[in-house]
């Protein structure tokens, strides 16, 4: 093993040469270099600097935690994603298909998830176990409050919504199908507070203090190293303007929209819904 100082010279230099090559390529003058110093100073004096880390933050979790599943484009492996602080275990257990909990009156357009679970070899998973969490319409996270997301400022006030709205465990078929029906989730914001260094920032480099629309999952079975990932939607502008980093292409699906009377009647529906097909692909442990 490393020894810590060993370590720290080591990415402290592949740092330092990064820098350099930014520097040199860029011929950033040293006015530029004064004023990002200073730019850090404002973001400490407001309290900032723990929340700056969302630039990097999920890319440290990637190295770390996601380790296992590096490099999905050898195998064709689901990418990872960090599960993220809205997460809460225990949530129902079903079978596919299935309704994911949610009020009578859920908000939000109707939305049918489907496909299945293989590994990279292409055999199916039967019995995988998707555990399911989403933002509601309302952009509310069932379960947690803002203080869940610290040190962000996230707003999330969830009294009056059930504790297990939009959030479950589907368990998969003998072929490793399964189909869930949710809503469409709505928008999670980073907090960040108007007019601040860091929003400052954020809207200097055009991106958004938005995460992009997403539905999260971890999916397990035996046999298989566990995936923590997360479905995007297609034609969402937040997929190419985002904070934390550029989503992968394979991770952002097409929903087609259904609206015939009879189709979403037949469904149990009063109203048009959309379908998404998405398949997870594990490594074997």
């Amino acid at each position: 093993m490393i020894e810590p100082e060993s370590r720290l010279r080591i990415v402290f230099g592949d740092l330092r040469r990064a820098v350099d090559d930014v520097i040199l390529k860029h011929q950033v003058t040293l006015d530029e270099l004064s004023a990002t110093i200073s730019w850090l100073q404002q973001v400490a004096d407001a309290g900032e600097l723990t929340a700056a880390s969302i630039f990097f933050y999920k890319t440290v979790r990637r190295a770390t935690d996601g380790a296992a599943y590096a490099h999905p484009e050898k195998d064709g492996a689901s990418h990872w994603e960090m599960r993220g602080s809205a997460y809460i275990a225990g949530a129902p257990l079903l079978h596919s298909p299935a309704v994911l909990p949610m009020r009578p009156d859920e908000p939000g357009e109707p939305l049918i998830v489907s496909g299945s679970v293989r590994t990279t070899a292409g055999d199916p998973v039967p019995g995988a176990a998707l555990e399911i969490w989403q933002i509601d319409a309302d952009n509310i996270y069932s379960g947690i409050d803002t203080s869940d997301f610290a040190p962000l400022n996230i707003p999330n006030d969830s009294s009056g919504v059930p504790a297990d709205n939009l959030r479950a465990t589907i368990v998969a078929d003998a072929a490793g199908r399964f189909e869930f029906r949710t809503v469409v989730p709505g928008v999670e914001t980073f907090g960040l507070d108007p007019d601040s260094p860091l929003d400052t920032l954020v809207n200097a480099l055009r991106l958004r203090g938005e995460r992009p629309l997403h539905i999260h999952s971890v999916v397990t079975a035996d046999g298989c190293l566990p995936l923590t990932t997360q479905i995007y939607f297609d034609g969402d502008p937040l997929v190419d303007s985002t904070v934390e980093g550029a989503v992968p292409a394979s991770a952002v699906k097409t929903t087609t929209r259904h609206d015939d009377p009879d189709d979403y009647t037949r469904r149990g529906l009063d109203r048009p819904y959309r379908t998404l097909v998405h398949d997870y692909v594990l490594r074997p442990a």
